[in-house]
């Protein structure tokens, strides 16, 4: 005898045979994102989530939470199998120890522009192993814990530029061996360590500019051999060894405009090495003395140093280390003893950051992208396909509202007996 199904039934033997065809427990879309692929990528940005959505694709691979207005971060709430996490422009004050411990796949993690992140737990990054890209720009972090970088073996781009970091300790970057670019500027960095740059082999460029620098140890430097780029301009740099800039073999273009430099025989070593290199170098406008000031240091004739007695090549160094008591607005020793507002300490305004490159001719250099990426920047063809979109997260009635996100309860999460039953006993 031949099946007949009822006509209110009848439309459904499609939807049957579509749901059979369909892998069972297939992931959902959480409401209001977007879900495509290769690869997988959930997109939920700029939609006033306040926590990140409890449930997601457990194979996603990259993941945009930019520009919400999520404020803690938890262990638990990312999955393995992430390559791309994007949380920058969010309301992040707290990230829970071990947050980040099992992404183990991890490779680009921006956290920047989050302006209510002040402290970090010094193991905050342990076990990100395979890490190339970390972003902490423009947050509110005055200091860094010591281990806060350690077992990065694979890191390449370091963003710390825009926070209140105000020193940085020795072998803070000592596991960094990789890393090309770190980015420090528009902080209120006023010395280093003799040390601090130790394990940075291959750095490519560092980014000092916009800071409150006044001394630079004589080998802080002598580690990077391979670095090409250094800015250190907008500063508060009277002085600087030539023997410092001779520990950097690969230099080639070097910033030091906006700088009080004083061109009287402490300046002798620096104007020696100026001399002999072939570095592109800005310009060195003398502050002090009085009968030099304005004139560019690099051009100064060679008998305004005859008098001056032999360069003493004993190490300059200072290191006060990194003191809470700073944070809360006390003065910083200086070693010549003189006041604080001197060196940029006190009371100059921050330099316009319009004006940060202003220096550099545009086929000069290839600057690095320093704002915030964008989607289209990295992944722009990706979810245009024909078909390679899913559909949007459920925004309807029907659907379960789950904190920030939902998931969309349908026939592809239910088992065949449940389907079966819903379908009632006319199919039989």
């Amino acid at each position: 005898m031949p099946l007949r199904l009822r006509p209110p039934l009848y439309g459904l033997a499609p939807v049957l045979l579509t749901l059979l065809a369909v892998p069972l427990g297939a992931p959902t879309c959480p409401m209001l994102c977007t879900c495509y692929f290769p690869p997988p990528t959930v997109s939920c940005q700029a939609n006033n989530f306040s926590s990140v959505p409890r449930v997601l694709p457990h194979n996603a691979q990259r993941l945009f939470l930019q520009n919400n207005l999520i404020g803690t971060l938890r262990a638990g709430m990312f999955g393995p199998s992430l390559v791309t996490l994007w949380l920058y422009s969010n309301n992040i004050s707290s990230i829970q120890s071990g947050t980040f411990r099992h992404l183990q796949a991890l490779e680009e993690l921006d956290l920047g522009d989050n302006r209510n992140l002040r402290t970090l737990d010094p193991d905050t990054f342990h076990g990100l192993e395979r890490l190339q890209s970390l972003h902490l720009y423009r947050c509110q972090l005055s200091s860094l814990p010591n281990t806060i970088f350690r077992n990065l073996f694979s890191l390449q781009y370091l963003y710390l530029q825009e926070n209140n970091l105000l020193c940085l300790q020795d072998d803070l970057f000592v596991d960094l061996a990789n890393l090309s670019h770190l980015f420090l500027h528009g902080n209120k960095i006023w010395q280093l360590s003799e040390n601090v740059f130790r394990g940075l082999s291959g750095l490519d460029r560092l980014l000092l500019h916009r800071n409150r620098l006044h001394t630079i140890p004589t080998w802080a430097f002598r580690d990077l051999r391979k670095l090409t780029i250094l800015y250190l301009f907008n500063n508060s740099l009277t002085t600087l060894s030539g023997e410092t800039l001779s520990n950097l073999p690969s230099l080639e273009f070097l910033r030091l405009n906006n700088n009080p430099w004083a061109c009287d025989c402490r300046a002798r070593s620096l104007w020696i090495w100026f001399q002999h290199t072939r570095v592109s170098i800005s310009d060195v406008i003398c502050a002090s003395p009085a009968e030099r000031k304005g004139r560019d240091m690099r051009y100064l004739k060679g008998t305004v140093f005859q008098d001056c007695p032999p360069t003493n090549h004993q190490p300059v160094g200072f290191d006060w280390g990194c003191r809470p008591e700073w944070e809360n607005g006390a003065v910083h020793p200086h070693p010549n003893g003189s006041s604080n507002h001197l060196y940029g300490l006190g009371g100059s305004p921050p330099a316009d950051p319009s004006s940060f490159y202003r220096d550099v001719p545009a086929n000069e250099i290839r600057s690095p992208k320093y704002d915030p990426p964008t989607e289209d920047d990295y992944w722009g063809s990706y979810g245009s396909e024909e078909g390679g979109q899913l559909k949007k997260g459920c925004s309807g009635p029907g659907c379960t509202s789950l904190d920030s996100g939902a998931i969309r309860i349908g026939f592809l999460s239910l088992p065949l007996p449940c389907l079966l039953m819903l379908l009632g006993p006319s199919w039989f």
